[in-house]
């Protein structure tokens, strides 16, 4: 099975790792934080916002991959507060309408104050 390494110079990495991999069919996609890459600054309102970004991040890091939102078939969610839930569920509910992927949830401490973070696999 092949290893690739998506690369893009306008994806949002901020550290020593890569953005996402291809393994075969499958597109591991590193966690994507509500970091605005244009700005380089957490968007204003809250959780949602955040995850609304992540979201978007995530969707530039698989089209650079030749894949979409729609071939998401898990997620992990990382978040810093329990009653943020509902905000984040609204808005991931809003991106994934229709069969949304399998998710992993945790409760966790997220660098710079950030308080989303999502990770996934696609088919690629």
């Amino acid at each position: 099975m092949s290893r690739d390494i998506v690369r893009s110079p306008d994806l949002p990495v901020h550290g020593p790792y890569s953005p996402a991999v291809r393994a075969g069919e499958l597109l591991f996609v590193s966690a994507q934080t509500g970091l605005d890459p244009a700005t380089g600054a957490v968007p204003e309102g809250g959780a949602a916002a955040e995850c609304r970004q992540a979201l978007a991040n995530l969707a530039q890091v698989l089209a650079a991959a030749g894949s979409g939102l729609d071939q998401v078939v898990r997620t992990t969610l990382f978040y810093t507060d329990l009653a943020d839930l509902p905000a984040i569920n609204e808005v991931y509910a809003e991106v994934f309408a229709i069969d949304p992927p399998a998710r992993s949830a945790a409760v966790v401490t997220l660098a710079g104050g950030r308080r989303v973070s999502i990770d996934a696999i696609a088919v690629g």
